[in-house]
Parts: C-alpha cells; structure tokens; sequence
C-alpha cells in the first residue's frame, strides 16, 4: 500500500553508485529505512541534498509489514531551513540532536507526538533569533521523557541536589552520581522554562559545557549502549 507521510532525516548512507539508503523518523510508522534509486546521478528528477540530515520531507512511501526495507515513491521537502544550513552555531545544535537520537530511537515504536516535538524545535531553531546555546541542554531533558526517565521536581532548600541516577533532586550531594548545587539549580531551572525561554537562563562556558557533560551522562545510566556522542565535542569547541 501507498502511505502519505512527514518525515526527519536521521540517517544517510550511499549505496551502489547513484543510490541512497534512508533512515527516517516518519509521524505515520515511526522509524522506517528506505532505499531510493538514481538521486546521485547528474540529472537526477529528485537529487541527493533533498535528504540532508534533519531535512522535514512530505513522502508518498510503500509500506509494508513484510519488508525492513521500503521505497520511496514522491518526496518533496516540507520545510525549507532558511538559516541551520549557513549558521554553523544552529547547525552544530541540528547536528547534536540528529545524533542523540540515532542513539537513542526504538525502530519498532511509533512517536507521533515525538516527530511532533521534533519538528517544533527544529523549526524554532531555524527561525529564531535568540542565540541557541542552551537549546541542546533544554532537548535533552525534554526529549529523555519520550525515552521514559523524564527528570521530575524541582531544586529546593531541603533538595538542592539532581541525582542523575534516581532522576530526581535529593537531599544529599554526597550520593553517587548527585549534581553540585548550581548544576542542580540550572537543571531545575531548565526543566520549568519552554522552548522559547530557555535562551533566558544564564551560564558560562565552563558551566554550559560541564551541565552537558552530566547530562550526556544521564542519558549512559538510562539508555543501553548509548555510547559517545561525537558531535558534543564539536559543539563544545563552537560555543567557545
């Protein structure tokens, strides 16, 4: 059967000599691989850059149970970045995320209300005009809840310290894997401002790459095999 779906480009590999392969986040089916034929030959009908990772697509798909492995029928782009592509602090951002989630995605589940998350923020992204050096550390506490061990509470005097373990702010800074008190506040504070606010909270470098750190840490004690984030190092080196 023929299916209509958005899409985010999560994932591209060449395969054969004009061919790509495709792993995309799809608001209908969730992750789906597909394979497309011809769009790396010189005078392709649909050429390769049109699947640049994060790009939102509108895609006419076959899709069946049966096959792990799809074809694309009609793909055009849904929404054209107008400043990631030439904003090497927006596109770092882009990049980080794109790559937290290849990590972190399940192919077997379905995330409507995660493609919709995700287009949001990669459409603020493009489109605003505060600077966006806190918006990686907003999208991982954010998008840890579609993970299930979404962070809860709030930094307190009697709880001053986030446990990155129990996903929580505790008592005590002494027990393992406990934040420092500013650390725990600016996780607290975070946590309780939107998207579009979180440019509002005020850090250094040396805190805004350490709160990074800790929380990439976060996602290793949750997530299986979560591995290194390569492109976190990129980000640390742009923001400086």
């Amino acid at each position: 059967m023929l299916l209509k779906t958005r899409g985010i480009v999560l994932r591209v590999q060449k395969y054969s000599e004009s061919s790509l392969i495709i792993k995309i986040l799809t608001e209908e089916r969730g992750v789906k691989t597909y394979i497309i034929s011809g769009v790396r030959k010189a005078k392709a009908k649909v050429g390769a850059g049109i699947f640049q990772l994060m790009n939102v697509l509108d895609l006419v798909v076959y899709d069946k149970d049966t096959k792990s492995m799809q074809r694309i029928k009609e793909v055009r782009p849904h929404l054209v970045y107008k400043q990631i592509p030439f904003d090497v602090y927006k596109s770092s951002v882009g990049l980080f995320m794109i790559e937290v989630i290849q990590k972190t995605i399940k192919e077997e589940e379905i995330y409507p209300e995660l493609f919709q998350y995700l287009y949001k923020v990669f459409s603020y992204l493009d489109q605003t005009d505060k600077n966006p050096y806190n918006l990686h550390l907003h999208f991982l506490l954010e998008y840890s809840g579609f993970l299930g061990f979404s962070p809860g509470g709030l930094a307190t005097e009697e709880q001053k310290y986030f446990n990155l373990e129990e996903g929580s702010f505790t008592y005590s800074e002494s027990m393992k894997h406990s934040l420092n008190e500013d650390e725990s506040k600016l996780v607290s504070d975070l946590m309780h401002l939107s998207l579009y606010e979180a440019h509002t909270l005020q850090m250094d470098k040396i805190r805004r790459n350490s709160l990074l750190t800790n929380l990439l840490q976060f996602y290793k004690i949750h997530v299986d095999n979560f591995g290194i984030i390569n492109s976190h190092q990129v980000l640390k080196e742009v923001f400086n």
